[in-house]
């Protein structure tokens, strides 16, 4: 059985390494998710649009939005995978 210490908040995926958005109000697992969540709440978009993706996280992680993790200790996970492959709390 799979297990992981976080859930994604985009995908309901497992993670055991990732974003994480504020004091750990949001998870993301995948970098791509992370841009699109930046963009989307951006308080400027239209000013913002033209930046490139490089330039959203630079700045973001800049500003103590999110930084990124990985966890290692058994002792973190909160979750696992069932037989159907469902994410569920330990």
């Amino acid at each position: 059985m799979k297990k992981f210490a976080r859930q994604c908040s985009i995908t309901g995926e497992g993670m055991n390494e990732g974003f994480i958005i504020g004091d750990g109000d949001f998870y993301i697992k995948y970098e791509k998710d992370l841009i699109t969540f930046l963009r989307d709440n951006d308080e400027s978009p239209k000013e913002n649009e033209s930046l490139s993706d490089d330039f959203i996280m630079t700045e973001a992680y800049n500003l103590g939005e999110y930084y990124y993790t990985e966890w290692e200790d058994e002792d973190d996970y909160e979750y696992c995978e069932d037989e159907n492959g469902n994410i569920i709390e330990i």
